[in-house]
Formats: C-alpha cells, sequence, structure tokens
C-alpha cells in the first residue's frame, strides 16, 4: 500500500515538473556546420577572432607559405563583397562568402603597414576550411583595400 502511495506521489511530481514517466524519443542530432554557417552565427566581434584564429591554422599548416610569420596583428575588418565586385578584383571570386583581411605587423601605431604581412581570409559556403590569400602585388601594391572596387554601371538606354 504505501508502495501505491509512493509510486502515485511519483507520477503526480513528474507531471507537476512537466515530464512523463513514459520515454521519450530522442531528438536527431543537429546537421554539421561548416565554418561559414559557424561564423555567421557570431556576433561582429567575435567574427573577427575567428577570422584571426582560421590564418593562424592555416600559418601553423602552412609555415612555408606565410612569410614572414605573423607573430603580431595589427587589425582585422570585415569586407563586403558586393554583387557588382569589378572582375579583375582579388574580390571577384568571393562574392557570397564571408571575407575579412588580417593585418600582421609591428603593434606600434607610427609604423607603416606592410601589404607583405596582409592575407585575405574567405569562408566559402559548404567548405571545410578557410581560404587565405597574399594581399600583396607587384611592386608592393595591396590588392585588398578596404574598398572593394566596383564595375562601373551600365548606362540605362
Amino acid at each position: 500500500m504505501i508502495r501505491t502511495y509512493l509510486a502515485a506521489a511519483a507520477a503526480l511530481l513528474l507531471a507537476a515538473c512537466g515530464q512523463s514517466t513514459a520515454p521519450t524519443t530522442e531528438e536527431a542530432p543537429a546537421a554539421p556546420q561548416g565554418l561559414l554557417e559557424q561564423i555567421q552565427a557570431e556576433g561582429p566581434e567575435q567574427q573577427t577572432v575567428l577570422a584571426y584564429q582560421a590564418f593562424t591554422a592555416y600559418q601553423t599548416a602552412h609555415p612555408e607559405a606565410v612569410v614572414p610569420p605573423c607573430t603580431a596583428v595589427r587589425g582585422t575588418d570585415r569586407i563586403t563583397v558586393p554583387e557588382n565586385v569589378a572582375a579583375d578584383s582579388i574580390y571577384a571570386p568571393l562574392h557570397g562568402q564571408v571575407v575579412f583581411t588580417v593585418q600582421c605587423g609591428a603593434l606600434i601605431s607610427a609604423t607603416r603597414m606592410d601589404f607583405n604581412e596582409k592575407w585575405l581570409v574567405s569562408f566559402a559556403p559548404g567548405a571545410s576550411e578557410a581560404t587565405v590569400q597574399h594581399c600583396q602585388g607587384e611592386r608592393g601594391l595591396d590588392l585588398c583595400p578596404r574598398t572593394v572596387p566596383t564595375a562601373a554601371a551600365a548606362p540605362t538606354p
């Protein structure tokens, strides 16, 4: 008799807590997210951190590709690539991706930015890792300006 009262009391407590005594079906695990989805789920400040972390992971995996090695970061900027991006721009194949620049170098404000230490980090849909490109062009030109070059709009007839 006491067991019956205890079982009834337990059932009432579980019901009061919103739980049932019946076994529940397990939820399906969430689909794994790619890097693009992970970075888009973060706030702006965290996105720049993730971009830098992706860059350092690339630098660790490909030390020969990052010369000189990045030992200090001066800045990380998110770049918005518009639909009318210039076809000859480094940004042209990156439309629809999340894109950042990572500027390495001495943390002294009086020191000029060195485009030899500037990198483009992009996150493409479905990619398992970020793509890293060097921003220095011929004769030290910056291939990754903050303002993305755009194609001229076609004149309306």
